[in-house]
């Protein structure tokens, strides 16, 4: 058996990998034409890699934890993979999935109201993406806009926040979880138009909030809560997300000012602003679980010691 470390890490990632990248290629092959042709039907582009990178990453995931389970078992039960990934049955409860919705709408509603109320942000009539759907009703876009936008946020999720983070977690515990998976999140985003170090460091911090909520309310909260946030800037607002513009019909929200305060072209996550409410989501995180480690050491303090 091996049971090092590093070994186990290095091989659950190495198998990650190699089912992603496989199982992402054959549904490319397989379902391309399907795409083309619904396409061509709809008469306006369909992207197939959000979809695509969906079933990689499941695949992968599945991969990395069971291709050399044998190799590494350490006792006679081990996690599934569902609950290995915090996406088992009790995660899909109303109750949590409300959690990250509204936890993901608040901050990026409070950061565009913020915004709004500074003076760094203004809406204006149509726009350079707005001819492309000028026929289009908003409800029309915005459905669109999340049927590309909601397997693009859970593919991140189960990747970064799944898989990531509970090989993370085997191997150092939940802080370097957090962290490693955080790290890796804004890494990705490197690529992305008008990336820079400060929208690299907002998007780790926003990383690390997520995966507090996920470890409060599971992974599916924090698809909803990652989606509501993409959502609103691309539909409601407007604006680019993480630096890639979308179709803007009939309106859009300008953001002015120091690109440095308000995001500029990467969008309002990309300013200070939004650092700023990250950073205070962050630090009531950690108060609350300090409150509540403070209270399950109160409770288990012997009777005769409590004041």
């Amino acid at each position: 058996m091996l049971t090092s470390r590093p070994a186990r890490v290095f091989l659950r990632l190495t198998a990650f990998a190699v089912g992603w990248i496989l199982i992402q290629g054959i549904v490319e092959s397989l379902a391309g034409p399907v795409f083309a042709m619904i396409s061509r039907a709809v008469g306006e582009p369909v992207p197939i890699y959000p979809y695509a990178m969906l079933v990689g990453v499941m695949a992968g995931s599945w991969a990395g934890f069971r291709a050399f389970e044998p190799l590494m078992q350490r006792g006679a039960q081990t996690p599934t993979v569902s609950e290995r990934l915090a996406v088992d049955g009790a995660h899909w409860h109303l109750r949590p999935l409300m959690t990250g919705l509204v936890l993901g709408s608040a901050a990026i509603g409070i950061t565009a109201a913020l915004l709004w109320g500074g003076g760094l942000l203004r809406f204006e009539g149509g726009g350079a993406l707005a001819d492309v759907m000028v026929g289009d009703s908003w409800g029309s876009v915005a459905l669109r806009l999340l049927v590309l936008l909601a397997p693009a946020a859970l593919w991140e999720e189960l990747a970064f926040r799944g898989f990531l983070y509970a090989v993370a977690e085997d191997a150092a515990g939940a802080q370097v979880a957090r962290w490693a998976s955080s790290v890796a999140f804004g890494a990705v985003h490197v690529m992305n138009p008008g990336a820079s170090v400060r929208t690299t460091l907002i998007v780790m911090l926003a990383g690390w909030c997520l995966a507090r909520v996920r470890e409060h309310a599971g992974l599916p909260a924090a698809w909803l809560a990652h989606l509501a946030w993409n959502w609103i800037m691309a539909a409601v607002l407007h604006v680019a997300v993480s630096g890639l513009p979308f179709a803007t019909p009939g309106y859009r929200a300008v953001l002015v000012g120091p690109e440095w305060l308000s995001g500029g072209s990467w969008g309002p996550e990309g300013g200070l602003v939004a650092a700023g409410v990250l950073g205070a989501g962050a630090l009531l995180a950690w108060k609350r679980s300090m409150a509540a480690t403070h209270e399950l050491t109160e409770s288990n303090e012997p009777h005769h010691l409590r004041s």
